[in-house]
């Protein structure tokens, strides 16, 4: 059995790939602009991922293919193979409705969305998985496909970079990502199967973007520590330029306990759950963690948003907190991560601009700030003549080169990815290395923490852990520090309860998981019909951002919520994220309309946004009652219950209102926006272990201690009293840094700095 094009069928039979290739055809038809879905293989690429990485979902699709036929047949006496393209169009339109009366197995509206989600892989994948067959997708859209780096003639050219007609894939650039890389000295990869070491000084759950960067300065200490972290050390050579596979909103696959173990979600109370949504990012599992693949803009947090409760009410009063909200000050201040800031921002190497006017006074950038790019420029001057103030995004990625590492390259296949150059830092690069030098730093790879265990006197002794050989181990410590992400971090101590606090470690006076804070990611989208902009020509690491909606002299109240937001435009337009950018109305989300659309997407402007959010008494995360991992250890899952609330709505209205007028300026012609609700998970998911003075009102303390566990630490997002609107990450290491440093005087180490 063969599909269309005489290839062997894996999954599906001969008759389900002849009803999926008619109705993925008219879902994106071939027309004089090229061919459709047929001819590009989205039926083969659909095979082989049903016999793979989709294969849980073959009974779903032998259902609906079945359904669909069944429907075919009784309303025009033909199977779809031969039905009339206006017959497939109604029975698409009604699945993809919910409206199709009598339609039994699967659910209607979720069926047509598995299916769309498909039908855009097998177009635009790389052709290594079957689809884009002969780079057909990528023509169609006019995308050169990957090219590791970009001239800046090409970020700024007015012109389609089109790489001189040359189109590229995996297959074509695997032989320059090829790495002669030293493993780390120290490492052994088998460590992970090893008994248990003797009782350590500290061990650290997760070696990621936290443990991984506070492990040298407790084991350059003298402390013994042992990190146990669930994923591998990725080699550069592992860094892949694979959208489907590599890339958050697609496949993933460099988290795989993550994918195992995703939280559900409702949006309130009275809900049933379904699977955690994204606004960003999927988790990756490894030494290094998920800052592997993030998009590296590194900036800290206002230094009132650390206040923000007393700010809101000295500035506006009581009524500024909006209803339902439990907005908190930290209780340490700006002051107190003014000097961590500065050596974090040392240790990674930030290219920043030194004319950023929201940062008087500060030790200058180590490095200069990304070039410039073509939407860049036209947001510069948009928002210049608005009397705002833009300025390059400082990054983590060395835009010259930096402690051995070289000058970062200028590709669109960077967020979502990890780096193959080095040229965008993670803990892995240095930190872990420095820790292991030490001799004081036993790192196991491949080891899934179960539980914190405790002893009589409720003080933490250690963990409950399986080992990369799938065998429970005990690993014991006069500290535990939890340092996995915050989903995690929320759901050990759920499940790490003893006799003295049944319902969880740090949930005494019942605040563990509450006062959680998700980043929504809305963005306005522009149209110019006469500027091409060359997005795919450079990381969204190379963008322009205001702060002028984030800073304290920034009147929210004056618009009637409490709350600022990041507005930028930045780089980087892969072919899978084109075709699931949203969409303008009256543009059909399949079929003629919405093929034409796509080709345009040269011509489309972006103002990302990223909307501060408070914590509220209705969003909150805890044990689901019912689900769990497909881990095989069955542990249950967390429960995230969040939604936005009309602060928010209306914090987010202004910014789209405010964008809209940014991209008419830079001379959009029409603009659209995207949804305001992008995903319950973000990648930027904070609280839940809110840091506080006040047991009561809190989990753990300023040193990040759990008030009611001695010996048990949380160094996690998870402890932020407040989100603001940017990146988090390095506001936590700056405060990972102090609170490490700390620890390791406490110790007995050596004293902090």
């Amino acid at each position: 059995m063969g599909d269309e094009r005489g290839e062997a069928l894996v999954a599906l039979t001969a008759r389900e790939a002849e009803i999926a290739a008619a109705l993925f055809e008219r879902m994106f038809p071939a027309d004089a602009s090229g061919p459709g879905a047929r001819e590009i293989g989205v039926v083969s690429y659909l095979d082989r991922a049903l016999a793979g990485a989709y294969r849980d979902l073959l009974p779903t699709y032998r259902a609906g293919l079945a359904q669909a036929e069944r429907l075919s047949r009784e309303r025009h006496g033909r199977g779809c193979a031969a039905a009339e393209p206006c017959e497939l169009d109604a029975l698409l339109g009604e699945l993809e409705q919910g409206a199709i009366p009598g339609w039994v197995v699967p659910d209607q509206q979720a069926f047509f969305e598995t299916m769309r989600a498909h039908v855009q892989e097998g177009l635009f994948s790389d052709p290594a998985y079957g689809g884009n067959r002969d780079k057909l997708g990528w023509r169609v859209l006019g995308h050169p496909g990957i090219w590791l780096d970009n001239s800046p003639e090409e970020n700024l050219s007015p012109e389609p970079v089109t790489k001189g007609g040359v189109i590229q894939s995996l297959a074509d650039v695997m032989p320059a990502l090829r790495r002669d890389e030293e493993p780390a000295p120290g490492f052994d990869p088998g460590r992970g199967a090893a008994a248990p070491a003797d009782e350590a000084d500290v061990v650290i759950v997760g070696v990621g973007g936290v443990g991984g960067f506070i492990a040298p300065v407790l084991a350059g200490a003298g402390l013994r520590v042992v990190g146990l972290e669930a994923g591998p050390w990725w080699r550069l050579d592992e860094f892949l330029p694979d959208e489907l596979g590599a890339a958050y909103y697609c496949r993933a696959e460099m988290g795989p306990k993550f994918k195992q173990e995703t939280p559900r979600w409702r949006r309130n109370d009275g809900e049933s759950t379904r699977e955690l949504t994204f606004s960003l990012g999927r988790m990756m599992n490894g030494v290094g963690g998920s800052v592997i693949h993030y998009g590296a803009w590194l900036r800290r947090f206002p230094a009132h948003n650390l206040r923000l409760r007393s700010h809101a009410l000295e500035c506006w009063g009581p009524s500024a907190i909006p209803e339902g909200s439990t907005v908190a000050d930290w209780p340490i201040t700006y002051d107190d991560l003014r000097p961590y800031f500065t050596e974090v921002e040392q240790i990674v190497g930030i290219g920043g601009d030194a004319n950023d006017p929201f940062r008087p006074g500060e030790t200058p950038y180590p490095l200069p700030p990304t070039r410039p790019f073509r939407m860049g420029e036209l947001f510069i001057e948009a928002t210049r003549g608005m009397g705002l103030h833009p300025h390059a995004s400082p990054i983590g990625m060395t835009t010259k080169p930096y402690h051995g590492f070289p000058e970062m390259t200028y590709t669109a296949w960077n967020n979502g990815f990890g780096s193959w150059t080095g040229d965008k830092w993670h803990p892995g690069l240095t930190s872990v290395r420095e820790a292991l030098a030490t001799g004081n730093f036993d790192l196991r790879t491949g080891c899934r923490v179960t539980r914190v265990i405790t002893g009589r006197d409720g003080r933490a002794r250690g963990v409950e852990y399986v080992d990369a050989l799938g065998r429970p181990r005990t690993q014991l410590a006069q500290t535990v520090i939890l340092a996995a992400y915050t989903f995690e971090n929320v759901r050990l101590l759920f499940l790490s309860g003893d006799e003295r606090r049944p319902d969880g470690l740090g949930n005494g006076t019942g605040q563990l998981g509450k006062h959680f804070m998700s980043k929504m990611f809305a963005h306005v989208d522009g149209y110019f019909p006469d500027v091409v902009f060359n997005r795919h020509t450079g990381p969204a690491a190379q963008a322009v951002v205001l702060d002028d909606f984030l800073d304290a002299s920034f009147d929210c109240g004056a618009h009637g919520f409490l709350g600022g937001s990041t507005l930028g435009a930045e780089n980087q337009f892969l072919p899978i994220q084109i075709s699931r950018e949203s969409l303008p109305p009256g543009v059909p989300r399949w079929g003629q309309g919405y093929k034409d659309h796509l080709r345009q997407w040269q011509h489309w402007g972006v103002v990302r946004m990223q909307p501060e959010a408070l914590s509220y008494h209705e969003n909150y995360l805890d044990i689901d009652p019912v689900h769990r991992d497909r881990s095989g250890l069955g542990l249950p899952l967390l429960r995230v219950t969040y939604d936005l609330q009309p602060n928010e709505r209306r914090l987010i209205g202004f910014m789209q209102e405010k964008s809209e007028e940014i991209l008419r300026a830079m001379g959009a012609s029409a603009t659209w926006r995207g949804p305001e609700f992008t995903g319950a998970g973000s990648s930027h998911d904070l609280g839940g272990c809110r840091m506080g003075d006040d047991p009561a009102q809190s989990v753990v303390d300023r040193e990040l201690q759990v008030h009611d566990t001695p010996g048990l630490y949380v160094f996690s997002g998870a402890v932020f009293p407040t989100c603001a609107g940017v990146n988090p990450t390095l506001t936590l290491w700056a405060l990972a840094l102090r609170a490490a440093r700390r620890l390791a005087c406490r110790l007995g180490g050596s004293e902090p700095s």
